[in-house]
């Protein structure tokens, strides 16, 4: 496997374990096949794309959160990126599969990038796994990290404000904050022309505001 090293970037301390993440199920291998590292590494990719985008996009929702991690991690982008990585040259199929199938599948490609990520979690635990999956998405992160920065829900509240309600600007109120001092959590609220138009909570008071102001702009939205 030493030829593969340079494009996943990982050296394995137990070999075996990256030889068992190509081992597709037709092999009948004694040594078992690679579905239950791809089990594994399933969990591991959805928790750490999940972190990423945790810190990367506070003032995303749990519903906009999980539309940006399915838009990260699903087959097609994971067949990708297993191309990428060039693993459809070391899947191990058995003589009948590779006579009726001579390239790997989409699905296979993701099922061996899953199991390849499973293998590297048992070989080097989470931080491997995590430097990992941080790299091969590095682009796809930073895109989406740069996407949301340019967008202001605060501003946009106040344009359209501006716009419909005579130069009428959004006021912010903090609500409550709670929680212990590592660990807070704030929620504030905004008005319009002395009426509550949006609630929204966060890790600071920063935070919390633009949540309101996404969930007003929501509203608007709804009830145009």
């Amino acid at each position: 496997m030493e030829e593969n090293h340079s494009k996943i970037g990982y050296s394995f301390s137990d070999p075996s374990l990256e030889s068992l993440a190509y081992t597709h199920a037709s092999c009948n291998a004694d040594h078992g096949d690679n579905q239950r590292l791809e089990f594994l590494g399933d969990a591991a990719l959805d928790l750490i794309i999940a972190d990423a985008l945790y810190h990367r996009l506070p003032a995303q929702d749990e519903g906009a959160l999980d539309r940006t991690r399915a838009s990260l991690v699903n087959g097609r982008s994971l067949a990708a990126k297993a191309k990428e990585l060039d693993l459809g040259a070391h899947i191990r199929v058995s003589e009948s599969q590779r006579r009726h199938h001579p390239e790997p599948s989409e699905s296979m490609l993701e099922d061996a990038l899953e199991a390849l990520i499973g293998a590297i979690y048992l070989d080097g635990g989470l931080k491997a796994t995590r430097d990992f999956v941080s790299r091969i998405f590095k682009n796809e992160l930073e895109s989406i990290e740069a996407s949301s920065d340019q967008r202001n829900p605060k501003s946009e509240l106040q344009e359209w404000a501006q716009k419909h309600c005579a130069g009428a600007l959004p006021e912010y109120t903090l609500v409550r904050s709670e929680g212990p001092d590592h660990k807070r959590r704030y929620t504030a609220s905004v008005q319009l022309e002395g009426k509550p138009i949006g609630k929204g909570e966060g890790s600071s008071i920063k935070v919390a505001e633009m949540a309101a102001a996404e969930i007003a702009l929501e509203a608007i939205e709804k009830n145009a």
